[in-house]
C-alpha cells in the first residue's frame, strides 16, 4: 500500500485539481471501441517506455507549474509597490484619466500628471542611452522601467509606473515599441488609457491561461502514462481519471500493479 500511496501523492502534485478530460484516453486493450491516442506509439511499446514518458512529463510539468506560480510573488511584489508610490512625490491633482478597475492601481491618475511624463523632451533611444541598465535586456539597448523613472525623476511615481505599463507587461520594452507608443499616447488622449488596460489583461491573462494548459494536458498525460507503465491490465485505464474515483476505484490498483 505504501507504492499506491506515493503513487497518489505523485499524480496529485502532477495535476492538482484539474482532473479535466480534455484529451483523448490511453487505449489499454485493443478491445475498447474508443479513439486513445494521447501517448506517441513510441512510448506504448513497453511498460518501461511508458514510465519513460510519465517521468518525462511528471518533471517537465513541475518545471512548467513552477515558472507559472513563480509569477504570482512578483505581481503580488509589484501590486504592493503600487501602493507606496500612490502616495509618494508630487501630483498636479486636477481631473483624473479614469482608470478601469481592471487595472487593479490603487488610485486614479491625473491627466496632468500624465501630460508631464509625454511632454519629456528625451526620445527612448536618449532615455536608454543616458538611464540606468540594472538587467541584460537593458545592455542590450531594451528600455528598462529604471531608465524611463531616471528620465522622468520629476513627475508623479504612478503616473511614471502607468505610463510604462502602457506599453509593456514586464519591465523591459523594445525602444522602438516604446517610442511608437509614446508618440501615440501623445496623439491620442484615449490611447494611454486603453493601452493600458490592454496590456494589464494580456498580463494577468497569460498566467492563467499557462496554468489551465499546465493542469489538465500534464495531469492527464501523467496518469495515463502511470497507468500503462505500472498497470496496464487495470480495467479502469480505458476511463481515466473518472475511473480511479468510481469504478473500479483507485484502490483496486495494487492488484494488478507490475
Amino acid at each position: 500500500m505504501s507504492r499506491l500511496f506515493i503513487f497518489c501523492c505523485c499524480l496529485l502534485v502532477a495535476g492538482g485539481n484539474a482532473f479535466v478530460n480534455t484529451r483523448p484516453n490511453l487505449q489499454v486493450k485493443k478491445s475498447t471501441t474508443k479513439s486513445l491516442n494521447v501517448i506517441p506509439e513510441a512510448f506504448t511499446d513497453t511498460p518501461e517506455t511508458a514510465r519513460t514518458y510519465f517521468y518525462i512529463w511528471f518533471f517537465g510539468g513541475q518545471g512548467g507549474a513552477t515558472v507559472a506560480l513563480g509569477q504570482f510573488p512578483r505581481q503580488f511584489s509589484k501590486f504592493k509597490s503600487l501602493f507606496e508610490m500612490s502616495e509618494e512625490g508630487p501630483t498636479k491633482a486636477g481631473e483624473t484619466v479614469g482608470l478601469s478597475p481592471l487595472c487593479l492601481y490603487p488610485r486614479d491618475i491625473s491627466k496632468a500628471d500624465v501630460d508631464q511624463v509625454l511632454s519629456n523632451k528625451l526620445s527612448v533611444e536618449q532615455m536608454v542611452e543616458k538611464g540606468p541598465k540594472p538587467n541584460y535586456m537593458s545592455e542590450k539597448g531594451y528600455l528598462c522601467f529604471e531608465s524611463f523613472a531616471d528620465a522622468n525623476k520629476k513627475c508623479n511615481p504612478l503616473t511614471i509606473r502607468a505610463v510604462f505599463d502602457a506599453m509593456s507587461t514586464g519591465d523591459n520594452v523594445d525602444p522602438s515599441i516604446a517610442q511608437r507608443k509614446l508618440d501615440e499616447f501623445r496623439s491620442d488622449p484615449s490611447a494611454f488609457k486603453n493601452s493600458l488596460q490592454k496590456q494589464k489583461l494580456a498580463g494577468f491573462s497569460s498566467i492563467a491561461f499557462l496554468l489551465f494548459l499546465l493542469g489538465p494536458i500534464v495531469a492527464e498525460t501523467c496518469i495515463e502514462a502511470a497507468s500503462f507503465g505500472w498497470f496496464p491490465e487495470w480495467p479502469g485505464g480505458a476511463n481515466l481519471p473518472w475511473s480511479l474515483l468510481v469504478g473500479p476505484g483507485f484502490w483496486t490498483i495494487p492488484e494488478y500493479w507490475i
